[in-house]
């Protein structure tokens, strides 16, 4: 399939996107000498969303289940991260949430960007 230069600035988009919270939990890790929290909520939050995609691999989809599939992301995989923290020792709640947010930010990012790389009207 040729994709056209938006199809193709969207794939890696959401690329950029989706690995954005596995780069932030290394970042986090090697800085503070080995915490690996928010790598294991990134980790937790990215298969939760790459389960999503997967299921939704091959179908076409209209804008309002796009945005329906990335708002389920969103919700899901912020809660997921920022429970897992929560539950891996972390205390300061409005950070654990806010990391959580962005996590789930991006993975919800990475979802429409995907979907817009293969729209057949790019």
């Amino acid at each position: 399939m040729n994709r056209s230069r938006t199809q193709q600035l969207s794939l890696v988009t959401a690329a950029v996107f989706g690995a954005a919270p596995l780069a932030f939990g290394v970042v986090r890790a090697v800085a503070s000498g080995g915490d690996l929290r928010m790598l294991w909520m990134a980790i937790i939050a990215s298969v939760f969303a790459a389960s999503v995609l997967v299921a939704a691999v091959g179908k076409r989809r209209t804008r309002q289940a796009v945005m329906t599939q990335a708002t389920v992301i969103l919700i899901v995989a912020t809660l997921l991260a920022g429970g897992l923290g929560f539950m891996l020792g972390a205390t300061a709640g409005p950070g654990v949430w806010a990391v959580a947010l962005v996590l789930g930010l991006c993975l919800a990012a990475s979802s429409v960007f995907i979907a817009v790389s293969r729209s057949s009207n790019g």
